[in-house]
């Protein structure tokens, strides 16, 4: 009887490396990141919502053109907006005014590009797990 051959061979370099990628980023996946904390200075953690700046953020804010017209297309003038601003408390004032620091007209677009990277990375560590070869044509 002749012996019987399972075809193992050798596996590929890229086979290798693709496995040792799969658990490396399995391993990051499951490790939480640590966390940086530290307790604030005395001089910020007394110091009060400073309204003064935050107004000027507000009005500043208030001004652009966009902000205006949405504000216009819900009724508001700039009149009344003004108007309104004095009767905000302190904390209203500088709750918004940071809300306000925290926005980006349209992001900065590194989110959707990492995004965009890690998809076609792990279409690739698939299609090079599967052996699978894509061939375009004409």
């Amino acid at each position: 009887m002749a012996p019987i051959r399972l075809g193992l061979t050798r596996p590929s370099p890229w086979r290798s490396l693709v496995w040792l990628l799969v658990v490396w980023m399995g391993g990051l996946a499951v490790v939480p990141a640590p966390a940086a904390a530290a307790p604030a200075p005395s001089h910020l953690a007394l110091a009060g919502p400073e309204r003064g700046t935050d107004l000027e953020t507000l009005r500043a804010f208030l001004e652009r053109k966009v902000v205006r017209q949405r504000l216009a297309d819900l009724g508001l003038s700039a009149e009344e907006i003004q108007a309104r601003l004095p009767a905000m408390t302190d904390e209203q004032v500088h709750a918004v005014a940071s809300r306000i620091e925290g926005l980006q007209a349209g992001g900065n677009g590194l989110g959707l590009a990492i995004g965009i990277l890690v998809i076609v990375l792990v279409i690739i560590v698939i299609l090079k797990i599967t052996d699978t070869r894509i061939i375009v044509t004409k």
